[in-house]
């Protein structure tokens, strides 16, 4: 189940701006971790932190931009 409707999602796909990004803000909650694994992780100071990968294409990406309680998440180019 999606927390952003598909339009929305859309939208985003269509504004593509490169690979997500978490800023200082972050609480770690570890609910972006909880929607996409592959994606973010927990770093030893118990923030999250992106992994690497070549694409974050097909990634539950815009759900934990929208999941985050503090707007620490964003897509960055």
């Amino acid at each position: 189940m999606s927390i952003i409707t598909d339009q929305q999602a859309q939208k985003l796909r269509e504004a593509w701006i490169g690979v997500p990004y978490v800023n200082e803000t972050c609480i770690g909650c570890s609910a972006c971790v909880a929607i996409s694994p592959d994606v973010f992780e927990l770093n030893d100071e118990g923030k999250s932190e992106v992994i690497e990968l070549e694409s974050y294409e097909g990634f539950d990406v815009d759900d934990s931009i929208a999941a985050c309680p503090v707007d620490a998440i964003s897509w960055r180019e």
